[in-house]
């Protein structure tokens, strides 16, 4: 009897639930289809734009309410066939109701299995196993840097941090340096065959803004890691225009030089802007992928610069450094990029061709001039400040805690750049000047070995200090710190918090001295930590000459004006140490062979010249 209890329940509750599971599958087939004819129509449709993102709320909707709507009519009908007139005539059928019970359960528990089947069946078609690489909204930098090698931007960032027409033929600014007119080169090519012209980089444009979500002044309520990896070209870039087929005309939101750093973005078909694996114009495109394991590339025999020497690459994915470095070890790889510490293993190797590039990351210890003891005199300085800054030996913090896989830096402008005012380059160690800095001040040196300002013990500074996940190479670069302050009579301790906890004393200015790391995006403006109401100005410093200064650069419009800003905001910043430089972040490109081509300035930059590998 059971099993006929079973059978009838199991036909009235499929009438019901099968044209949902089915309903379900079928928009979720839609979805796909859709999505695969977004990626490979040959012209940009803001209709299937707007279809695909109905088609995706609908999915999601019906994702829920067939979950829902499973749930609550289980519910109703042991509701219906227990507890009302309905469950009164089955109350009479000649079987227990131990047996109408367990029916009613085995019923609901097939159909809850079921639900989930169709649900997970309808995710597999909707997701695919396709790899989801979209240029535009990746921020992950190993994988940025391999997408360099598909992708190029109307300019690029030369060996000497400069940036130099790529897709772009020829530039030039307006009389006010509001707007500048580029002209695209007029032999290129996508992957796909289609010829690249202004349409593209205003698709491509548009898409950014749209990721972004910036309203006329730069307001979003996405959230900053969705914005996708372009967002601060807006900073610079306020509108444009497609004057004719190889002409975009772009209105500047200040005059500057520096708005050229914005215009270093992958250019993607129009037709492809939000797609998976969009075609480029680099020297390799797509040939495939091993989910979760590697991406092939292979060369563009049609690329404008030059056939590429090596003909496939491989890319291995990897979740951790010491995989990755593990593979080079046992020539799984031929080449290996990280920024682990534990690459110093490979210096001076026969067998090992490495090198070492400067991230964007300059690592940096902050004095807070609001702190009680750090606040400047009449004549803007302070003595304690100055002796922190002098008792700090780089070179010593580079070899022990980071095994010298980091650059020293004095000025927030890599040195050996175009940019760079090498007359402020120098190492200020000096633990002497600083402990006659600090007698100077009042601390006077006691026989006990604590220092002492009117009769009162000094003050154990706090050195607020955050690692990133799997590393503690900054928290040991504090603690060297703190020996060396106490080397000339200044006590602090380390205190490790979570980043959010830093940041947020940071932003509050609760703490004394704290280390941390500023990344700085494609452009070098030093703006963002330097002028009086910038957003990462957490030292609280104030100076209405570095703010004049920095609105010169911004408005500089001329390479030469620009670099005659640059020079004098780093003579302004090495006189006035807004904050102490440390050293830059480094990434370690590993090889078996040598590039002839590498970047060694920025670290997005490191795979280009693969092409000519071994050449």
């Amino acid at each position: 009897m059971l099993g006929k209890l079973i059978k009838h329940e199991f036909r009235a509750t499929g009438r019901l639930m099968a044209p949902l599971f089915g309903a379900l599958v079928l928009l979720a087939l839609a979805v796909r289809a859709n999505d695969l004819v977004f990626q490979h129509v040959e012209s940009y449709s803001a209709f299937l734009n707007i279809l695909n993102r109905l088609l995706i709320i609908a999915y999601v909707l019906a994702l829920l309410g067939v979950m829902v709507f499973s749930t609550v009519l289980m519910i109703k009908r042991f509701h219906q066939n227990f507890l009302t007139d309905e469950g009164y005539l089955m109350f009479t059928l000649p079987t227990s109701v131990h047996s109408l019970l367990w029916s009613k359960l085995i019923t609901a528990a097939l159909f809850f299995i079921f639900t989930f089947l169709a649900e997970a069946l309808s995710v597999a078609i909707v997701a695919d196993d396709h790899l989801a690489l979209r240029p535009l909204e990746l921020n992950h930098r190993d994988v940025v840097s391999l997408l360099n090698l598909v992708y190029e931007g109307l300019f690029e960032i030369d060996d000497n941090y400069q940036p130099q027409p790529k897709l772009a033929y020829a530039y030039s600014f307006s009389n006010d340096g509001r707007k500048v007119q580029v002209t695209l080169r007029d032999d290129i090519s996508f992957h796909n065959g289609q010829t690249l012209t202004s349409a593209d980089v205003v698709a491509t444009l548009d898409y950014m803004l749209e990721l972004a979500g910036f309203d006329e002044n730069l307001d979003s309520e996405v959230p900053v890691a969705d914005r996708g990896l372009y967002y601060s070209t807006f900073y610079s870039i306020k509108s444009w225009e497609a004057t004719d087929e190889q002409t975009i005309v772009f209105t500047l939101r200040r005059a500057s030089y520096g708005s050229l750093y914005a215009l270093t973005f992958p250019i993607l078909p129009a037709s492809q802007v939000a797609a998976d694996m969009p075609a480029g114009t680099g020297p390799y495109k797509y040939d495939g992928y091993e989910q979760g394991s590697a991406i092939w590339l292979t060369a563009n025999d049609g690329w404008w610069n030059r056939p590429p020497q090596v003909r496939y690459v491989r890319a291995s994915i990897y979740d951790t450094a010491e995989q990755a470095l593990n593979a080079f070890d046992t020539q799984s790889v031929d080449i290996a990029m990280t920024r682990s510490i534990n690459a110093s293993r490979y210096s001076g190797s026969l067998n090992t061709f490495s090198i070492t590039a400067r991230t964007r990351q300059l690592e940096v210890l902050l004095v807070n001039r609001a702190y009680k003891d750090f606040k400047s005199d009449d004549n803007g300085q302070n003595l304690l400040r100055q002796a922190i800054s002098y008792a700090i030996n780089r070179s010593e913090l580079i070899s022990s805690a980071y095994q010298n896989m980091t650059t020293v830096a004095y000025t927030p402008i890599p040195s050996g750049t175009w940019l760079s005012n090498e007359s402020t380059i120098r190492d200020i160690y000096d633990p002497l000047m600083a402990a006659s800095l600090l007698d100077s001040a009042g601390y006077k040196l006691a026989d006990d070995g604590n220092r002492y300002k009117d009769g009162k013990k000094m003050e154990s500074l706090r050195l607020l200090v955050y690692d990133e996940p799997g590393s503690t190479a900054r928290t040991n670069a504090a603690n060297k710190i703190v020996d060396q302050l106490a080397a000339v009579g200044i006590p602090a301790y380390v205190a490790t918090w979570s980043r959010e906890s830093v940041q947020t004393k940071l932003v509050s200015g609760d703490y004394s001295i704290a280390m941390c790391g500023f990344n700085f995006d494609v452009s070098p403006d030093p703006g963002f930590t330097l002028t009086s109401t910038a957003s990462c100005n957490y030292t609280r410093y104030r100076s209405n000459d570095m703010n004049d200064l920095i609105t010169q650069l911004r408005k500089s419009y001329t390479a030469d004006s620009y670099k005659n800003a640059m020079s004098l905001i780093q003579d302004q910043f090495e006189q006035e140490q807004p904050y102490i430089c440390l050293y830059w972040r480094s990434a370690v490109l590993l090889s078996r062979e040598t590039f002839t081509d590498v970047r060694d300035v920025r670290e997005l930059e490191m795979l280009r010249g693969i092409e000519n590998y071994g050449n």
